[in-house]
């Protein structure tokens, strides 16, 4: 309820005196309750969303193998356009998430510095957006086992495994500064893909290469620039000198250098994908219209055969 009367303007965001127990001060029981409700209510919402995206395909006169795949689409950017929303409306006034107070970002978990909370505790708001992500990927991976599995059914289901682990590595070490600025960073580039993939299967051409130009642009931006120095910034804000880890940057716990190490992770896949895009920008401007993925296979966020999908041109 807190969290809705933010979005609505009604209450202070980020506010202190709102704060909710994470990590080791957190009770385990209560947090997997919640957790799964929010899964299963998010699993219903997916499906809902799934059934409209459908149906608007139907009636945009798609066939029925092309309106799966609309479905597919519409879902992806209605989330991914909520959860930005979500992000920049309760984040927006907080001077660690941008760029320029990116000093501050590691603030919170044991060696907590942001005034008026006790280390492990973050406003509710905060706890709120972690739980909403988590419950996504959690609902979207039991939807992968249960529909037909596709050829990409194992990756699909790897990605979900590793962001919901990088997620929970984040909560538990209290570090939720940092989760929310890397969720922001990778979640700006989707919901221009996936528009552009709706506007593709409409056949409408100037929208789709509009938004795919956003994709060209989002993604060096968010993923290639920011995304490193968001990184740079967790390390060196994690045990800098203080009182809790005296020995300087160096001085982390193991799960400390395992939330940076998975971060780290992900940068030569995301220099990878972008090469593809830049190789599919490339031969759609070479004439090149061929298929790269059949009809009946689903596409993923993340996928480079994903970013392939925005461009296909039926015939």
């Amino acid at each position: 309820i807190h969290t809705y009367q933010v979005l609505a303007g009604e209450r202070e965001a980020m506010n202190p005196k709102t704060s909710q127990a994470v990590g080791p001060k957190d009770d385990l029981h209560r947090a997997a309750a919640l957790i799964l409700a929010s899964t299963v209510i998010m699993f219903f919402v997916l499906y809902l969303l799934n059934a409209i995206g459908f149906g608007l395909g139907r009636i945009c006169g798609l066939k029925a193998a092309k309106s799966t795949r609309f479905a597919g689409a519409f879902v992806e950017a209605a989330y991914y356009s909520f959860s930005l929303a979500c992000i920049t409306r309760i984040t927006w006034n907080s001077p660690w998430f941008w760029p320029g107070g990116w000093a501050e970002v590691m603030y919170d978990g044991r060696i907590q510095k942001i005034k008026d909370l006790e280390p492990y505790m973050v406003p509710a708001d905060m706890k709120a957006l972690y739980l909403m992500e988590t419950s996504y990927y959690a609902a979207g991976f039991i939807w992968l086992h249960i529909r037909t599995r596709k050829k990409d059914h194992w990756q699909m289901a790897a990605h979900h495994v590793f962001t919901i682990y990088l997620l929970f590595l984040s909560y538990t070490t209290g570090y939720m500064r940092i989760g929310l600025v890397v969720m922001f960073l990778h979640n700006v580039f989707d919901p221009f893909m996936h528009i552009a993939k709706l506007f593709n299967y409409l056949k409408i051409e100037i929208l789709t290469n509009l938004f795919f130009a956003g994709v060209l642009i989002s993604f060096p931006v968010t993923r290639l620039y920011y995304y490193p120095l968001s990184i740079w910034s967790a390390w060196q804000g994690v045990c800098n000198g203080s009182k809790t880890c005296p020995g300087g940057v160096w001085d982390k716990t193991p799960i400390e250098f395992s939330l940076i190490g998975f971060l780290m992770a992900l940068l030569p896949l995301h220099v990878f994908w972008y090469y593809l895009i830049i190789q599919v920008l490339r031969k759609t401007l070479q004439g090149d219209q061929k298929d790269v993925r059949s009809d009946d296979e689903d596409e993923d966020e993340e996928t480079p055969e994903a970013v392939k999908e925005a461009l296909r041109k039926k015939e």
